[in-house]
């Protein structure tokens, strides 16, 4: 899959800062979220040098021990486990929004459901920070979305506006249940990732707590303003955070 593979590309390739995200837990935020990203591939395609390089850069915490037991099962390189539970008309398909929002009863409705709002605000957050999504994938494909936390943990000169906190709190959290409930009731060793996913946003948050919260100009407008005072810093992009792309060749 093309947008997972472009990772090393956005982390090491000219324009990009070398930034690692380490915090008070000690491991490499990047890391953790690329390897998950990586292993909800389907197994004839995972790249097996990512897997281990990522690997490595973990230190012991619940989040290796589960990835460990991950690796360990058989059916975690079982491509046919892999179709039947999550590819082919799945019980549980990788697409986050799908557990977050009903399907319109019809064609005429699709336009305005939920779901539609939410992949046009994921794919408004790629664009801003330049991630070049796969044309084949729908910007709510799980491994998408984790490897775009991955890509932008290394680039905070990015969000000056909070949209990363948005993307974690909002778009990425609110789906894990849902998904982890689906994938417990089929027994599923891919359970595993979704729980170490669940402590790798916490973490995540804890290290964002600071960082301004973006709201959309709506909601901005109902918050009143005491007068002397102006609105939340760091609201309004400035030009620079609103070019997208880090200056990939």
């Amino acid at each position: 899959m093309s947008a997972v593979q472009s990772t090393e590309a956005y982390v090491s390739g000219p324009g990009a800062s070398g930034a690692v995200s380490t915090g008070s837990a000690g491991w490499d935020l990047g890391a953790m979220y690329g390897l998950i990203a990586e292993l909800l591939l389907n197994p004839s395609v995972r790249d097996a040098g990512r897997v281990e390089r990522f690997l490595q850069a973990i230190p012991e915490t619940p989040m290796r021990e589960r990835i460990e037991r991950f690796l360990a099962s058989p059916a975690a390189h079982n491509v046919d486990e892999y179709t039947a539970t999550l590819e082919l008309t799945p019980p549980c398909p990788l697409y986050l929004g799908s557990h977050m929002y009903e399907e319109p009863n019809s064609c005429r409705g699709a336009g305005a459901c939920g779901r539609n709002q939410y992949m046009i605000e994921l794919k408004a957050s790629y664009e801003h920070f330049g991630f070049d999504l796969a044309i084949t994938e729908l910007p709510d494909f799980l491994p998408v979305m984790i490897e775009f936390l991955a890509v932008s943990s290394a680039h905070p000169e990015r969000d000056g506006i909070g949209l990363r906190r948005r993307f974690v709190d909002q778009y990425l959290q609110p789906g894990i249940p849902a998904m982890r409930k689906a994938l417990q009731k089929y027994e599923s060793v891919y359970d595993l990732l979704m729980e170490a996913l669940e402590f790798v946003a916490e973490e995540d948050l804890e290290r964002l707590a600071d960082d301004p919260v973006w709201l959309a100009p709506e909601v901005q407008a109902t918050i009143p303003v005491r007068k002397g005072t102006s609105s939340t810093p760091g609201l309004s992009p400035s030009p620079e955070l609103s070019t997208t792309g880090w200056g990939r060749q």
